[in-house]
């Protein structure tokens, strides 16, 4: 068993990471709470066969409802088997990649299960950039104002894909806000399926995305905001630099460049990096990452603009955040970093203070949206 409410170890965090995300239907914390009891602190092996037993069982279960007719129920555990598959894989490695790539696939598999019967409408779509197509979902709001809808593009961060972040999301649909998650490069099916790495110049394929939203006839072109999510607190910021046409821009952890404020910063994270660079050494790795920064870039920023950030975040560095916002151009501009004044808050996305900080974030994009 490990602590997960006040993590020391990464089982702890990418666990009450999973725990946030349950608040929001992503799974269940007593059935979470039960398989980490069953887990030592260390043992990867335990870890994957844990999470993937969890998994096959709940996704049984959700057949089952199925077949009897119960489709909300099987919706849930839809999602719910989704999110444990992803977790059988967080600590695979690069050299496991064909594993990797069949528990990708199993979690994408309920999580399209749980969309087809969803309501509101999760739609299944692509976005194309060039010569690449990236997979994604069009999320239909709940309870839409009439007119057009105001629109988030959310992107993930280095290990996440857009099956996972749904559930981040759905705080966002709740207010009437259609959502776009696409697996951009170096996430999701693109690096699991297609061999898509990632890209220093993100404005291209978020351009792509914001290309899409225009395209549909729902969404109110006035209406665009953009949120980036963990090493998205790059990616994100970056698009917002050369796409005027997202009226507000939140960094949900914010970073300046990703070899300092990242593979530097958290050693336990380079090789997750350098699998989305391509497999490549750690030579390699800090040669292409000396173009991932936002310097000379983010004064370009002008939209309205926030940045929420943990003082004790152990994976991305607050001084990243605290850079980027002093060099945003924007007017309207905030920075909310959590320290030791704030009940919570003060880790990696403030995982454990999503009740308080997600309405914080969501109040501050409706006043602009």
């Amino acid at each position: 068993m490990f602590d997960f409410f006040t993590p020391t170890h990464p089982f702890g965090g990418q666990t009450l990471r999973l725990v946030a995300q349950a608040q929001q239907g992503g799974g269940d914390v007593f059935d979470i709470a039960r398989t980490c009891n069953k887990i030592e602190p260390g043992d990867k092996d335990g870890w994957e066969r844990e999470w993937l037993n969890l998994a096959q069982h709940i996704e049984a279960k959700a057949k089952e409802a199925l077949a009897a007719g119960y489709k909300q129920t099987a919706v849930q555990y839809f999602f719910h088997a989704n999110q444990y598959y992803r977790m059988a894989d967080v600590f695979l490695t690069f050299a496991q990649e064909t594993k990797k790539a069949e528990r990708f696939r199993k979690a994408q598999e309920n999580f399209r299960a749980a969309a087809n019967l969803h309501q509101p409408k999760i739609e299944i779509i692509t976005v194309r950039c060039g010569s690449e197509e990236y997979d994604g979902y069009f999320c239909h709001p709940v309870n839409p104002k009439s007119g057009k809808w105001s629109a988030v593009f959310f992107i993930g961060g280095a290990d996440s894909y857009a099956e996972e972040i749904y559930f981040a999301a759905r705080p966002m649909l709740d207010r009437g806000w259609a959502v776009l998650l696409v697996d951009t490069p170096g996430r999701g099916s693109s690096i699991y399926l297609k061999g898509i790495k990632t890209r220093s110049d993100y404005e291209v394929p978020g351009k792509a995305c914001i290309d899409y939203l225009m395209n549909r006839p729902e969404i109110d072109a006035e209406r665009i905001g953009l949120v980036g999510i963990s090493m998205a607190g790059y990616y994100a910021p970056r698009v917002a630099a050369f796409d005027k046409r997202i009226k507000a821009l939140i960094a949900w952890s914010g970073c300046y460049g990703i070899l300092e404020d990242l593979y530097d910063f958290c050693v336990h994270l380079q090789p997750t990096v350098q699998r989305l660079l391509g497999g490549v050494s750690d030579d390699e790795a800090r040669r292409l990452l000396k173009d991932y920064t936002m310097a000379g870039i983010a004064k370009n920023i002008t939209c309205p603009t926030l940045i929420t950030h943990g003082a004790a975040d152990t994976l991305m560095s607050v001084e990243g955040a605290k850079r980027l916002f002093s060099e945003i151009g924007a007017k309207d501009k905030a920075l909310r970093i959590y320290d030791q004044a704030d009940p919570a808050g003060r880790i990696h996305c403030s995982h454990d203070y999503w009740a308080h900080n997600v309405p914080f974030m969501l109040d501050w994009l409706e006043e602009r949206l």
